[in-house]
């Protein structure tokens, strides 16, 4: 591993590891317990129904839905960071850092996230400190902003359908409550960042001169000054784009996130022959509430579990075991790999670019 890189080759074992043990579980829980199938009503066990399930051309289309879901993911990401470097990444350079973006957040705790790696990458590939951490802010915070939108929209048209927001497991129990007081906490992390980077850079500014003159801080005060000049010449920067900017950054925000989500309705839709996509949308948002504070890398384990747990009531849990197995494939596992072949030639051409920028 070349020294100063953001990933070690022993951080892939601990998420294999336990999204295997997790998948695990789920498929023993599968062969052994009693479900109804969807089709005629009869008790069954899950691995008798996959050996009787017979693939379609619904399951086909489904499947490469599940791949379109995927690209439209990682397209849109790729669409966002160029916008918001403002182009100063080429599409290569852009597309093997949200490569390696995903694949810190999936050897990362949930709780902690990959975007403390993310401003490590993009300033390892030329970006300033104080740019890298403006461009890591923008994108949490166009995320933040999606989700809040989403999180109403969507419950509305589950309510319409008929279908219960929250899983049968949770009705009786504090969840909701734990919910909105979460949505509320989102609510005021991304007027926060609004408020410090984009409308009072300033106030952000001189907050950091105050806490580079602190005596804890003040052998790193050079390095907080530069970061913080960097900061504020890119959060004025934004500040000052137009308003195709934001709206092209914002719009590639929603297609990622819509497609990201969507991947597990087009996963479910290959053993259905129809769902409530709305509802399903629902319980994914909460369980996304739930995997981000999940403590484990990438949130396995807490995945793998959680999933039957909000779908259970709504999908029943005919095919849980092989939806969970694709579901995680195409929306963690595949960054695994894909980072693995990315990370050496990315570390190489980074070397020699981080030695002619020099430290910043």
């Amino acid at each position: 591993m070349v020294e100063g890189a953001p990933f070690k080759w022993t951080q892939w074992i601990t998420p294999l590891l336990i999204g295997a043990v997790a998948s695990g579980v789920v498929l023993w829980f599968g062969a052994h317990y009693e479900v109804t199938d969807p089709q005629t009503g009869e008790i069954s066990t899950s691995w008798a129904l996959l050996q009787q399930f017979e693939w379609t051309s619904r399951s086909t289309l489904a499947l490469l839905g599940v791949i379109v879901c995927v690209l439209v993911r990682d397209i849109g990401y790729i669409i966002r960071l160029r916008v918001l470097s403002f182009q100063s990444f080429s599409w290569r350079q852009a597309t093997e850092n949200i490569l390696l973006w995903e694949l810190s957040s999936a050897l990362t705790p949930s709780v902690v996230g990959g975007s403390a790696v993310a401003v490590i990458i993009l300033k390892r590939d030329g970006m300033q400190w104080g740019k890298s951490l403006a461009t890591v802010f923008v994108t949490a915070l166009m995320d933040e902003a999606f989700y809040l939108i989403a999180v109403p929209l969507v419950f509305f048209l589950t309510t319409i359908g008929g279908q219960s927001i929250f899983p049968e497991l949770f009705e009786s129990s504090a969840w909701g409550s734990f919910f909105w007081v979460a949505y509320a906490f989102i609510a005021t992390l991304t007027t926060t960042i609004l408020l410090g980077l984009v409308i009072r850079p300033h106030g952000t500014y001189d907050a950091l001169q105050w806490v580079r003159v602190t005596w804890p801080f003040r052998r790193w005060s050079d390095r907080i000054d530069s970061w913080s000049r960097d900061l504020l010449e890119a959060s004025q920067n934004m500040r000052s784009a137009s308003w195709k900017f934001w709206i092209r950054g914002f719009l590639a925000t929603c297609s990622s996130w819509t497609a990201r989500f969507a991947t597990l309705n087009m996963v479910l839709l290959i053993f259905y022959p129809s769902i409530d996509h709305a509802a399903v949308m629902a319980r994914q948002l909460m369980l996304w509430l739930m995997l981000s504070i999940s403590p484990t890398p990438g949130s396995s384990g807490a995945a793998e579990l959680g999933l039957p747990a909000f779908l259970g009531d709504l999908t029943g849990l005919a095919y849980i075991a092989a939806v969970v197995l694709i579901w995680r494939t195409f929306t963690y596992f595949i960054y695994l790999v894909a980072g693995a072949f990315v990370l050496p030639n990315w570390l190489v051409r980074t070397r020699r670019k981080e030695r002619n920028f020099g430290p910043q």
